[in-house]
């Protein structure tokens, strides 16, 4: 075990703007959307893809699960036998 004294160790603490203020991170967040609005933009994008996404995903299972169907109307892999 480690016997460096726990007051050597840097601690994290609440981020600081250039005037010494602590900030949220609410108020971190919308500085940086000011400062990039195309990214924030971008990531807002992401987000809601992810979100629809992940709403969708049980719907389709849930749906291919009562109809047994296979995905995308694929055939079985196996070997039919012949009528004769």
């Amino acid at each position: 075990m480690s016997s460096i004294p726990n007051n050597a160790m840097p601690h994290a603490g609440p981020a600081e703007d250039e005037g010494g203020e602590t900030l949220t991170l609410a108020q971190r967040a919308a500085g940086l959307v000011r400062d990039n609005p195309k990214t924030a933009i971008a990531a807002g994008a992401a987000v809601a893809a992810g979100v629809a996404a992940a709403a969708a995903i049980p719907l389709v299972r849930a749906r291919r699960s009562k109809s047994g169907g296979t995905a995308g109307g694929a055939k079985s892999s196996g070997a039919k036998k012949k009528k004769g």
